[in-house]
């Protein structure tokens, strides 16, 4: 999102996205300083859509981990054999490993 401020040595109307503390005017070729309230709003948004974005993921992750580690135990228990236990514990410890192996 842009966002316009004024030139600190020509007084020019100035438009920044805020993600750099400083920029250069096109009109005196002067450097401007950003405004801190604009730059720290662009950096509170950068950080939210990291946030999310890191949700996301780990929600992703939850889901494999619960669809493995429950689901696929559950499923072959039903059969009631050895192997199909094994299995399952075999489907636990993949279900464990998946998030840090998925990206």
């Amino acid at each position: 999102m842009s966002q316009t401020f004024p030139c600190s040595n020509c007084g020019a109307t100035l438009e920044t996205s805020g993600t750099a503390r400083t920029m250069k005017c096109s009109f005196c070729n002067g450097t401007a300083e950003v405004p801190e309230s604009l730059w720290q709003a662009a950096e509170s948004a950068k950080q939210e859509v990291e946030i999310q974005q890191t949700q996301k993921k780990w929600g992703k992750y939850l889901l494999i981990f619960l669809a493995i580690t429950v689901g696929l135990p559950t499923c072959l228990g039903l059969v009631g054999t050895l192997v199909a236990t094994l299995l399952g514990f075999g489907g636990a410890i993949v279900g464990i490993l998946a998030p840090f192996l998925v990206k």
